[in-house]
């Protein structure tokens, strides 16, 4: 049982709770159509291949069918460490975003005997901007709000936002969601607006509004619905990945917020296709050469654009060395 507790995607526990809660006999079938829907895409390789073995004797196996050995359902209370990691999780200032200050009080509270797992403070981000966002100022934190609560209810926007010119303009912008950057440590809002003749797309950041305020139903009825699919259209790149030195597990969890599709196509080989949004492009760059030779991008006319970044990139840093 151990090592179901250490996989890095927390959404395997609601997997698998999902399937131990199920009444009568679960067939091979139900199992891969579970992950497949609730998991992602490289589940199939990992979490199925473990249940449909009952590696982890969770099932009563019988005729190829399968019955869940919990009886009444399952209870979930939070271990010490688990407690002590929400302390810890808590201190972190950008928790204030999703949680009202009184709330945040009396989780606090009833944390108040528990040792926090780490320190916000032990970490030594080297490989970060210094000018990250302030997630104490109560402008950024209302904000925030209200953008998530724009996000929740499908509702649009009004936004005055200063650009990095210093000019300032007013946008009516659907938001369509929030993307947080570790390298850059902040928030941005992705969304669009509609002109006269065409879509257009919106990456700002929250540090950047100077005003928020959700547009009003009369306005949101009587415009038309933005077509969003046809206006965000992802970048793909597509990797092969050598598993050495854990090189597959890694790569899973630093691309974990990136839709991605990965399949094996050898002993210890896989193809992943990562798709990503065009302003995160040089972000991912920096991290897909952090890996080194496991990781290598694909020689095809789809990526030949991407390849060319990385040629340049590399150039400019041995111009650096020399």
């Amino acid at each position: 049982m151990e090592r179901l507790f250490s996989e890095i995607y927390n959404r395997y526990f609601g997997i698998v709770n999902l399937l131990l809660t199920k009444k009568g006999n679960i067939s091979r079938k139900m199992l891969q159509d579970t992950v497949q829907k609730h998991g992602f895409g490289e589940s199939l390789l990992f979490l199925l291949p473990k249940l449909s073995a009952n590696e982890w004797e969770l099932f009563e196996e019988q005729d190829g069918a399968y019955r869940s050995k919990i009886r009444g359902g399952v209870k979930q209370p939070l271990s010490r460490l688990q407690k002590r990691w929400l302390k810890a999780v808590l201190a972190d200032p950008r928790a204030g975003l999703f949680l009202e200050e009184d709330h945040r009080q009396a989780l606090d509270e009833m944390l108040n005997d528990v040792t926090p797992l780490f320190h916000y403070e032990d970490f030594y981000r080297f490989d970060r901007f210094s000018d990250g966002d302030d997630y104490a100022d109560a402008g950024y934190r209302a904000h925030f709000r209200k953008i998530l609560q724009a996000i929740h209810n499908e509702q649009q926007v009004r936004i005055r936002y200063e650009a990095r010119t210093g000019r300032t303009t007013n946008l009516l912008v659907k938001p369509l969601q929030l993307e947080y950057s570790a390298k850059n440590d902040c928030f941005r809002l992705l969304g669009c607006s509609e002109t006269k003749t065409r879509l257009r797309r919106h990456t700002l950041r929250l540090s950047r509004m100077r005003n928020v305020t959700i547009a009003n139903e009369e306005t949101q009825a009587e415009r038309k619905e933005p077509p969003v699919k046809a206006e965000m259209p992802p970048q793909k790149v597509t990797l092969l990945i050598r598993d050495s030195r854990n090189a597959m597990e890694r790569t899973m969890l630093q691309f974990a917020d990136y839709r991605k599709n990965t399949c094996r196509i050898g002993d210890d080989l896989y193809r992943c296709e990562i798709f990503y949004d065009k302003d995160d492009e040089t972000e991912l760059l920096i991290e897909i050469l952090s890996f080194g030779p496991v990781l290598e991008v694909v020689d095809e006319p789809e990526n030949e654009r991407f390849l060319g970044l990385i040629r340049e990139r590399l150039q400019k840093q041995r111009l650096l060395k020399n």
